[in-house]
């Protein structure tokens, strides 16, 4: 089992229906949405306490979760903060280079900042919802929307093949660094080239017999959800 679902089947919200909790999260999406960075800044402790809570989870493994998109937020904030111009007038401080000013304005401060804790208030409400809702619900659910079936069954076989891979490659990772491959940058090149190698032909394997395993079973191309 996955360690998301297991802490989505532990989590202390696992009674309550899925169509109530996308609903609920559908709803959290939209205040994060809808509110100034003030309410969002408090319902962003508000969802993380609940999470950590609801989900049995220390807060320092919350923060760790929460810290892996962060730069990528910040690279969007960045970027968005600072803009070009041919003249220094209208910019808080800015920088000369190759005869224009690069600096932030009034206006592009603001919109960064509520871009921002936009984006991580909906992160956060990602989270508290894919921890409270194993997977297979969420199919369901998507199967009570009535979106075609061709979709869920390939959203389903991303799910479980993007984390096949992760066990994968942090496997072969391990077993390589156990045997100094990673010691220096000429061996480091050399693991890198063999870990890709090796999970192509342990991906094209797993296929091969999640394949047998269907046909076994007289699979019709339908994936039942129950």
């Amino acid at each position: 089992m996955l360690l998301i679902d297991k802490i989505a089947y532990e989590s202390k919200l696992r009674d309550i229906s899925p169509r109530i909790k996308t609903i609920f999260y559908l709803l959290l999406l939209v205040y994060m949405f809808m509110a100034t960075p003030l309410f969002q800044g408090i319902g962003i402790i508000v969802i993380g306490i609940a999470t950590i809570y609801t989900a049995q989870l220390s807060v320092w493994r919350y923060l760790k979760w929460l810290l892996v998109p962060l730069p990528f937020l910040l690279v969007s904030f960045i970027t968005i903060i600072f803009t070009i111009s041919t003249s220094k007038s209208g910019l808080i401080f800015s920088v000369h280079l190759f005869g224009r000013y690069i600096g932030p304005n009034a206006a592009s401060l603001s919109m960064g900042y509520q871009l921002f804790f936009r984006s991580l208030g909906c992160l956060v409400c990602t989270y508290f919802y894919s921890m409270s809702v194993p997977f297979n619900q969420i199919l369901l659910v998507l199967r009570k929307c009535h979106l075609p079936s061709y979709l869920i069954e390939i959203t389903m076989l991303m799910y479980r093949f993007i984390f096949i891979l992760l066990d994968e490659m942090i496997l072969i990772h391990q077993s390589q660094s156990i045997r100094f491959g990673y010691h220096t940058l000429r061996t480091s090149y050399q693991s890198l080239g063999l870990l890709f190698r090796v999970l192509f032909v342990q991906s094209m394997a797993r296929y091969n017999k999640m394949m047998i395993a269907l046909e076994m079973k007289f699979f019709n191309g339908d994936f039942p959800l129950n």
